[in-house]
C-alpha cells in the first residue's frame, strides 16, 4: 500500500532562530465520516447500515462512561484507548491539587496488525503542494529537539 506525501518547510519550535528544515507530510486522500463506514461494514457481514450504525453508538457511549471511570478500554482487534494528563509541576506533594491537571486527552495505542500496517507501507511524493498547515495524516518532526 503506497501513501503518498508531500514535502513541507517548517521551523523547529524548539529552535525558533534555526533555519527550517523540510520535513514529509501525509497528504489525505479524502475522508470517511460515520455513515459511509458503517455502510461499508454493513457490506462486509450481515449486519444492515443501521444495526452497524446503532452498534457503533452504543460502543461509543459505553467506551466514554469507561474512559471517565478511569479505565483502559481494549479492543483486541483494534487497540487501546486511555486517559492521559498533562499538569502542573510541584515541589512538594502536599501542594498538588487537581487545579494543577492543564489539559486531558485520549491516548490510542494501536493493535500489532495496524502497527505492522505501518511498518509495511511505502511512500510517494505527491504532486500536490500542501496548504501549510498540519492535517490530521500528520507531519511530525521525529525528534524535533535534537
Amino acid at each position: 500500500m503506497s501513501v503518498k506525501y508531500s514535502i513541507l518547510k517548517r521551523k523547529n519550535p524548539l529552535k525558533p532562530l534555526e533555519t527550517p528544515k523540510f520535513y514529509a507530510q501525509i497528504q489525505s486522500n479524502g475522508e470517511e465520516d460515520f455513515k459511509s463506514m458503517t455502510r461499508a461494514v454493513a457490506d462486509r457481514c450481515t449486519v444492515t447500515g443501521s444495526d452497524a450504525k446503532a452498534v457503533l453508538d452504543a460502543f461509543m457511549t459505553v467506551m466514554l462512561q469507561r474512559l471517565a471511570n478511569g479505565q483502559i478500554v481494549r479492543l483486541n482487534d483494534l487497540g487501546s484507548f486511555r486517559i492521559s494528563v498533562s499538569s502542573k509541576g510541584v515541589t512538594d506533594e502536599k501542594d498538588f491539587n487537581a487545579s494543577k491537571i492543564t489539559k486531558a486527552r485520549i491516548i490510542f495505542t494501536p493493535c500489532a496488525e495496524l502497527k505492522s500496517m505501518c511498518k509495511s507501507l511505502t511512500f510517494s511524493k505527491s504532486a500536490a503542494t500542501p496548504d501549510g498547515k498540519d492535517d490530521e495524516g500528520g507531519g511530525e518532526v521525529e525528534n524535533p529537539g535534537a
